[in-house]
């Protein structure tokens, strides 16, 4: 179930950096040489495996920029927000 824009805004209030974009969840996250992105991009890939809940991932040099939502739903919800927060501990 989509989440509504009070749901929506209370989620992003305690997720540190991320945005909605065009309809999905996005955050850049900036890490400090090109071998710890792509670290996390495997800690990302595992975890969304676990959650059965992949994001868009963008690797530009030491920037990983992931986009989420739940595309069956046609918007954010609930799974995207667990995927969001489950990458932040990753860092």
């Amino acid at each position: 179930m989509l989440l509504s824009s009070t749901e929506l805004s209370e989620q992003l209030s305690r997720l540190n950096g991320w945005d909605v974009v065009e309809g999905e969840l996005q955050k850049t996250y900036r890490l400090e040489t090109f071998p710890e992105a792509i670290q996390f991009v495997h800690l990302v890939a595992d975890l969304a495996e676990s959650l059965d809940h992949h994001p868009n991932i963008l690797i530009e040099y030491r920037n990983v920029t992931l986009t989420v939502s739940t595309h069956d739903e046609g918007g954010i919800t609930e799974k995207d927000i667990m995927l969001a927060k489950g990458c932040e501990e990753l860092v």
